[in-house]
């Protein structure tokens, strides 16, 4: 028996006629690193809840779960806080003390522990991590990608022989999110630590895994090895369309080119993949994309000032911001620079101390009504036991009969794919479907300037294309958008101009095209494959159709 035996394992959740999973067996080896893949709701976090038992939901289950030979279901409360550790998607919703010193003790101190032994198993795991510095920090001064990492010192500590992490990057800018997956690398190669990791962003970890589990509708589509899984998804339809647009750059367009050659995972595979097929092309020079003398500003800020408190620290220092009608616009860079507080600004949810904020040329408190806000944490909008309650809770007082609001509701539901959601708890539902409900109550309230603080967490590829083409549509209604996003590719394919904010304050600023075509880290996995053969392009579609180009590669559909 392996380390990890999963065996015909189904779950339905209490109330609801559909099984969640569905006869599920999985076998998994002490040591190996798994990435478990699958659109939202495929019952990712289903299926890890289950593996900790006091996780594991309510609802009616058969099959059985065994870890090290043991059934988890027999267990005790001690064993599984012991040798499971669980990472949480939100830090947020894991962080329990008021520093990290009392946070990373907590956990060991509940196992009975000595104060020697504590001390002893947090200086090993701060020095391991490099928080040493973090020790008497007050965890609600942390930055996020602080949190996610004493969420993972503090499992840790406990020295688990199994780490289970569901989506922990989600909110991390990019170098953040790879110094996050470079430990777990470390904590697999170096101490044998088994890890289960769930990801819709497979750019940096795909390569990493010794197997890789998809799932589809609560069922087991394949596991296999990295490049075995360019093998299967040709012997498979259930479930592959959407998984093969959440695959990295490079086996995208190796599948896209279908030229004869060893199968690319990472970067510098891409890189000369490319490099053995096509010449470097001649391209023009990027050129900056002019917007429309016509367009109207819509909203501008200068030289806003924003502090917390009367004698704290700067968050926003000296903003300066024009958007247009229109217009998208992507706001990306590190975590804790002042991105989510510069949109609760304007959002008039904080006001700053200095500076002028306008909307369509008057004070932005007259014209607040004008402003939809979707914040990074989608339950918070949710007030009522169902979606569809809370839309009606939502539309009441807009003189809207019953039928109009049913018909409004029906209306924003059928646009975000959410009909058969309408019913459901917002809390019962994924973390991409509760993105989605949360972002169609915004839109209920029909505002002309849209500010969305990381809309693509918890979703796949395929539903952020569907977001995508959708937030194109409402800009080409006039509506202006202000997106917040540690999502490089969807800022690349999404936006009409894209920001960096860097020390509380917005540096450059340029169509995509060129933004990510100067810039050697917030880039895309795409461009960095593709700048030595062609130029100027950023998404995996525009190098795609630049290779087809120029060989004359009939393009397949993917």
């Amino acid at each position: 028996m392996d380390y990890l035996e999963i065996k015909n394992l189904s779950f339905q959740y209490a109330g609801s006629e559909q099984k969640c999973l569905d006869d599920i067996s999985l076998s998994i080896t002490k040591g190996d690193f798994v990435l478990i893949c699958g659109a939202s709701g495929s019952g990712k976090t289903t299926l890890l809840k289950m593996l900790k038992p006091q996780l594991s939901p309510a609802g009616i289950k058969t099959g059985d779960i065994y870890l090290d030979q043991k059934n988890l279901t027999l267990v005790s409360e001690h064993f599984s806080s012991s040798k499971i550790g669980y990472v949480m998607q939100n830090p947020e919703n894991q962080i329990i003390t008021d520093t990290v010193w009392h946070e990373l003790a907590f956990g060991l101190e509940n196992l009975g522990l000595s104060s020697f032994e504590i001390k002893g198993r947090i200086a090993e795991m701060a020095n391991f991590l490099g928080i040493q510095e973090l020790m008497d920090t007050r965890t609600a001064d942390l930055s996020g990608g602080q949190k996610q990492l004493l969420n993972l010192a503090s499992v840790l500590v406990m020295q688990p022989d199994m780490l289970i992490l569901d989506e922990p990057t989600t909110q991390l800018d990019p170098i953040a999110a790879q110094n996050f997956v470079d430990v777990l690398v470390r904590l697999n190669r170096e101490m044998g630590l088994t890890i289960l990791l769930a990801e819709h962003g497979l750019e940096s970890v795909f390569a990493l895994a010794d197997k890789v589990v998809l799932l589809d509708q609560g069922q087991l589509i394949f596991a296999e090895e990295p490049r075995a899984v360019s093998a299967a998804i040709t012997t498979k339809t259930q479930g592959i369309d959407r998984f093969l647009l959440s695959l990295p750059s490079a086996l995208q367009i190796y599948h896209a080119l279908a030229l004869k050659d060893q199968v690319p995972l990472t970067v510098i595979e891409g890189k000369r993949f490319l490099a053995r097929h096509f010449s470097k092309s001649s391209q023009p020079t990027l050129e900056k994309k002019e917007l429309s003398k016509t367009q109207k500003t819509s909203l501008e800020l200068k030289n806003c000032w924003f502090r917390y408190e009367k004698n704290g620290s700067d968050i926003l220092a000296g903003v300066d911001m024009t958007l247009n009608e229109g217009e998208i616009f992507s706001l990306v860079g590190a975590n804790g620079t002042g991105k989510t507080t510069l949109l609760k600004v304007i959002a008039s949810i904080h006001h700053c101390y200095r500076g002028k904020l306008t909307l369509f040329q008057q004070a932005i408190k007259k014209s607040q009504h004008k402003i939809g806000y979707l914040p990074q944490s989608p339950e918070m909008v949710f007030v009522k036991d169902s979606v569809l309650e809370d839309y009606q809770n939502y539309l009441q007082g807009q003189g809207l009969d019953e039928k109009q609001q049913l018909e409004k509701i029906v209306s924003i539901a059928a646009l975000l794919d959410m009909t058969d959601k309408l019913k459901q708890h917002p809390f019962d539902l994924s973390g991409g479907e509760c993105q989605r409900a949360a972002l169609g109550k915004v839109l209920l309230a029909d505002p002309s300037v849209l500010l969305l603080d990381e809309p693509t967490k918890g979703i796949d590829n395929y539903a952020k294309k569907q977001l995508i083409q959708l937030l194109k549509e409402l800009a080409g209604k006039g509506k202006t958008i202000l997106v917040v996003t540690h999502d490089l590719d969807f800022a690349a394919e999404l936006s009409d101009r894209c920001g960096l904010f860097f020390q509380h304050n917005l540096l450059t600023t340029a169509n995509p095209k060129e933004f990510f075509s100067k810039h050697a880290f917030y880039t895309t996995a795409a461009s960095r494959i593709s700048r030595d053969v062609v130029t100027e392009k950023v998404t995996t579609e525009q190098v795609i159709t630049a290779c087809q180009a120029e060989e004359g590669v009939t393009k397949n559909d993917f």
